[in-house]
């Protein structure tokens, strides 16, 4: 049995992506490992979003090199973002790589390294469209995934925006959806093998279908898809992102509060907490209209908790700017953020028109500083959760507490609450009785299959949870 090393750097999406290559492995009978070593295959999923990323890629591969050399017959492709980005540069710097595989291509691994292995040679393949043959998300195999009750599901790919920082449209193009009842069959076969939450992935997911109805601006087809969804049977949650604020109206917010099986957590990238600021990133939205956007989110969608992303040191970022997102922060009240120190990449606006004038220590001390004023304002908001009950998704054994077992609540918090891994895959009650700013301790009121029904209410943001016949009070 042949084996094979996967590694994945990046975003949920390309987590998934690696997950169907490695489903296509999977099924023709490769084994994984985690120890490069004894892989016959070495394959890497790439990300350029920071230059960081592509650091680590280039480390790994002089270690991959060093194996090869012991071992010529070990193959090394890359796929992903950074693939699609320097692929000259991959095969000048790194001769021993066999295999290239683009944003778009990815899915041809199997039968490319099967062709290599029996012809020898390199193959290279970074079309921004997909080959007909090898789509992205054709034919999944929905067993192999890391998850057994939870799943990614994209629906659109690539970006149609202009971020001016942003490398995301060079490596993944323009958007791409899925047909809706595409996206449905694969759901229900995802459903059908056990999973109950699934979440729907897009660069940009707010405009989903609006490429499928070029004649108009088909700004529901969000809310249609996720409509349709929630009539499957097995499906009890659903979730979605990425939202990007400049392309939210208050009628989608609507439709999602509307759908019990949406739950009520959104994460929209605010990315600065100044005007000037937002301008130089081309975000094409104030701070007032990105406030506007969450106050239709809080005011639609009962007890919606918000996360963000943020980047510190963008392009002329003054100390005045930086405390204009410090201040959003503390406004907003953000469940969690996700803050990023800025990276200048080739091919952006940002690197073509403006310098990367920010000192690093200062990137870095400014990067530090908004991550403690985002775990003081969420550890503020979990205090208040002590002695409410929440209703979670049972994902397993706790990494931290064996004795306890982790889930989700229908906020997306972490929480743990005593167990064991019998209880995966159920939903269970848990009392809050303890907090930290990133997770959630309680105590279990109750199980699923413990009762006669169950149905989903209960989140942080203040409803009732109904447990059979009992209600239980958030």
């Amino acid at each position: 049995m042949k084996r094979v090393y996967f590694t994945s750097f990046g975003c949920q999406m390309n987590v998934l992506d690696s997950e169907l290559v490695l489903g296509d492995f999977k099924r023709t009978g490769y084994q994984q490992t985690d120890d490069m070593r004894l892989a016959d295959i070495v394959l890497i999923n790439t990300c350029s979003i920071r230059e960081l990323a592509e650091e680590k890629v280039w480390s790994l591969l002089g270690r991959a090199r060093l194996i090869k050399q012991e071992r010529p017959a070990l193959k090394i492709g890359v796929m992903g973002c950074m693939a699609q980005r320097v692929k000259e540069e991959l095969i000048r710097r790194a001769p021993h790589v066999d295999l290239v595989l683009g944003t778009s291509n990815f899915r041809s691994a199997v039968q490319d390294l099967e062709d290599i292995e029996s012809g020898g040679g390199r193959v290279v393949r970074v079309a921004k469209r997909p080959d007909p043959e090898f789509l992205p998300d054709a034919d999944r195999n929905v067993a192999a995934r890391p998850d057994a009750f939870r799943a990614f599901v994209t629906i659109v790919r690539g970006c149609n925006h202009s971020c001016s920082y942003c490398i995301v449209p060079h490596t993944r193009g323009g958007e791409v959806s899925r047909p809706q009842a595409e996206v449905w069959a694969e759901v229900e076969r995802l459903v059908a093998d056990g999973v109950r939450e699934v979440t729907f992935l897009g660069q940009n997911i707010n405009t989903y279908g609006q490429d499928l109805h070029p004649q108009r601006l088909h700004t529901g087809a969000i809310c249609d898809l996720l409509e349709a969804a929630s009539g499957i049977e097995g499906l009890d949650r659903i979730r979605f992102l990425t939202s990007n604020p400049f392309d939210m109206t208050e009628d989608m917010m609507r439709r999602f509060g509307s759908i019990p099986k949406v739950m009520p957590w959104l994460h929209i990238p605010a990315q600065a907490g100044n005007d000037a600021l937002l301008a130089r990133m081309q975000r094409t939205y104030t701070v007032d209209e990105y406030r506007t956007v969450v106050g239709w989110a809080r005011k639609h969608i009962p007890g919606v908790e918000i996360t963000s992303d943020f980047i510190v040191g963008f392009s002329g970022e003054t100390e005045e700017e930086f405390e204009g997102t410090k201040a959003l922060v503390r406004e907003i009240g953000f469940m969690q953020t996700y803050v990023f120190k800025y990276s200048l990449r080739p091919m952006t606006i940002s690197a073509r028109r403006m310098p990367d004038d920010v000192p690093e220590d200062v990137k870095k001390s400014r990067n530090v500083e908004l991550l403690a004023v985002q775990d003081e304002a969420a550890l503020t908001r979990n205090r208040g959760l002590v002695g409410r009950r929440l209703e979670i998704l049972i994902e397993g054994i706790s990494k931290s507490d064996d004795r306890r077992v982790t889930g989700r609540d229908m906020n997306n918090r972490l929480v743990h609450c005593e167990g064991d891994a019998a209880m995966a895959g159920r939903m269970a009650i848990v009392e809050i009785t303890d907090v930290a700013a990133h997770s959630l301790i309680g105590k279990r009121v109750a199980l699923e299959s413990e009762v006669g029904s169950w149905s989903y209410r209960g989140y942080g943001g203040g409803a009732a949870s109904a447990c059979g016949a009992e209600t239980v009070s958030a």
